[in-house]
C-alpha cells in the first residue's frame, strides 16, 4: 500500500505543471480572442469616415463638372451682350445719382428733372431690352442654372420701376417736393445697385465674366 502511495504521489508531481500550463495557454488564448474582437470592432471607424469623405468628393466633382458644362456653352455672342448690358446698367445707374443731385440742389430747376427723369426710364427700357436679348439665346440648361436669379433681377426692376413711377407723379404735381424726389432717386439707386448684382452674379454662374 505504501508502494501505491508512493507511485501515486510521484504521478500526481510529474503531471501537474503539464496541466497548470495548458491552462494558461487556454486563458491566453481566450484573451488573444478578445483582443481581436476588439480590433474588428474598431475597425470600421476609419473606413467609415473615408467612405464620407469620397461620397463629399464625388459631391464636389458633380457640381464642377455641371459648372464646366454651362461655362462651355456660353458664346462670344452671349458675353459681348452681357458686357453691353452691363454697361447700360451702370450708365442708367450713374444717370440715377445724377438726378439725385440735381434734386438736392439750391436752385432746381424742375424742367431739369424732368428731362433726367425721362431719361432713365429709356435708359431703364433700353437694359431691359438688351437683358431680355440675352436671356433669349440662352440654352435651356443656362436658364435653369440662373433661375432663380432671373427671378430676382425682375423683382428688382418691378422695384425700380415703381420708384420710377413715384417720382413722375411727384414731378408731374402742381406742388413739386424736391426732397421727395431726392429720396425716391436714392432708393432708386438702391435697388439698381441690387440689380446689377444679381445680373453680374449670374454672369459669373454662366462663364460670360470669363476672357
Amino acid at each position: 500500500m505504501k508502494r501505491n502511495y508512493a507511485i501515486l504521489l510521484i504521478l500526481i508531481l510529474v503531471l501537474a505543471p503539464g496541466m497548470l500550463l495548458a491552462q494558461r495557454g487556454k486563458g491566453g488564448g481566450g484573451g488573444g480572442g478578445g483582443g481581436g474582437q476588439q480590433g474588428q470592432a474598431q475597425g470600421p471607424g476609419p473606413g467609415g469616415g473615408q467612405g464620407q469623405a469620397a461620397g463629399q468628393g464625388d459631391m464636389d466633382r458633380t457640381r464642377l463638372t455641371q459648372r464646366d458644362r454651362i461655362h462651355a456653352q456660353a458664346t462670344t455672342q452671349q458675353r459681348d451682350q452681357f458686357r453691353t448690358c452691363d454697361q447700360t446698367m451702370k450708365q442708367t445707374r450713374d444717370q440715377v445719382r445724377t438726378l439725385s443731385r440735381s434734386a438736392k440742389g439750391t436752385a432746381v430747376d424742375p424742367d431739369v428733372l424732368r428731362r433726367q427723369h425721362q431719361q432713365i426710364q429709356e435708359q431703364l427700357s433700353t437694359m431691359q431690352q438688351s437683358r431680355e436679348q440675352l436671356m433669349a439665346g440662352l440654352s435651356n440648361t443656362q436658364k435653369e442654372a440662373i433661375q432663380k436669379r432671373s427671378q430676382a433681377m425682375d423683382q428688382a426692376h418691378e422695384r425700380i420701376q415703381n420708384r420710377l413711377q413715384e417720382m413722375d407723379r411727384e414731378l408731374s404735381g402742381p406742388n413739386l417736393n424736391t426732397g421727395n424726389v431726392a429720396e425716391q432717386a436714392r432708393a432708386t439707386e438702391r435697388e439698381m445697385n441690387s440689380y446689377q448684382k444679381e445680373f453680374q452674379k449670374m454672369g459669373n454662374d454662366l462663364g460670360l465674366t470669363s476672357d
